[in-house]
C-alpha cells in the first residue's frame, strides 16, 4: 500500500513508531554497513525540516536546491536544514532555525507533527527530520547565499514508490545503492530521497509485509 490521501498520512504520522534508519542499510549485495559506539559517538548531529503546505487539498513538500559554488554537496536538493550548532536546545531546533534562515519559515508558524526516525549518513552525520506543517500561505524567501532555488513537490509523489528508481554507485571500494525521485526537472536523491524513501517505508511497508 502506498499513498492513499492526506489524512491517512498525518494519522499514519501521529501513531507509527518510525526507528532509525540510514543509507548506511543501502549497500549494493544486502551487506549492511554496522557501526560501533565508536562510530556512531563521532556523528554530528543535524535536523532537517519535511515542511508540507496544504495548496488547496495537494500536500506539497517544500525542497531547497544548493547553490553550485557551495564547496560541499553543490546543486544538490535537500530539505532546508542543517548541523546542531551549540545554542540549539536540539536537532528540532536546528531544523527549524536553519529553515528560517534558509527559506524564510517561521519558526512559531511551524505546526510540529513528530520526528521521523534517525537517519545515519555515510559522510558522519545523525539526521533527525522534523516533520511539519507550514502556513497555506506560505511564500519562500530564500537566502541567496545558501539556496539557489525553492520548489514544492507533491507529498502523493514522494510516497508512491513506483517513483523511487534505486540505483548503484561505487564509494570507498565498495558499491551502494541509493534512490533517486526526479520530478518536474528537479533531481531528488542521495541523503534526501533516502529521508524520504525512510519515511515511506516506516509508514507503509508493515502492511506491505504482513
Amino acid at each position: 500500500m502506498s499513498w492513499s490521501g492526506p489524512e491517512d498520512f498525518m494519522a499514519r504520522l501521529e501513531t507509527r513508531l518510525i526507528p532509525a534508519y540510514g543509507d548506511f542499510d543501502l549497500p549494493e549485495g544486502g551487506d549492511v554497513i554496522h557501526l560501533d559506539d565508536d562510530d556512531m559517538d563521532n556523528l554530528r548531529d543535524a535536523g532537517v525540516l519535511i515542511g508540507i503546505v496544504d495548496r488547496g487539498g495537494e500536500l506539497n513538500v517544500v525542497l531547497t536546491e544548493r547553490p553550485k559554488t557551495m564547496a560541499k554537496h553543490p546543486g544538490q536538493v535537500a530539505f532546508p536544514g542543517g548541523k546542531v550548532d551549540p545554542h540549539d536546545e536540539c536537532p528540532v531546533d536546528a531544523a527549524l532555525r536553519e529553515a528560517n534562515e534558509e527559506v524564510g519559515v517561521e519558526p512559531e508558524e511551524v505546526t510540529l507533527m513528530g520526528r521521523s526516525g534517525l537517519y545515519l549518513t555515510r559522510t558522519g552525520f545523525r539526521i533527525t527530520p522534523v516533520v511539519g506543517l507550514l502556513p497555506p500561505d506560505f511564500v519562500a524567501h530564500p537566502d541567496p547565499h545558501e539556496v539557489d532555488d525553492v520548489f514544492e513537490t507533491p507529498l502523493s509523489f514522494l510516497m508512491n514508490p513506483a517513483n523511487h528508481e534505486e540505483k548503484s554507485v561505487e564509494w570507498k571500494g565498495r558499491r551502494h545503492r541509493y534512490f533517486e525521485m526526479p520530478h518536474n526537472g528537479h533531481y531528488i536523491w542521495g541523503v534526501t530521497a533516502g529521508v524520504i524513501r525512510a519515511l515511506y517505508e516506516r509508514l507503509y511497508c508493515e502492511e506491505e509485509t504482513t
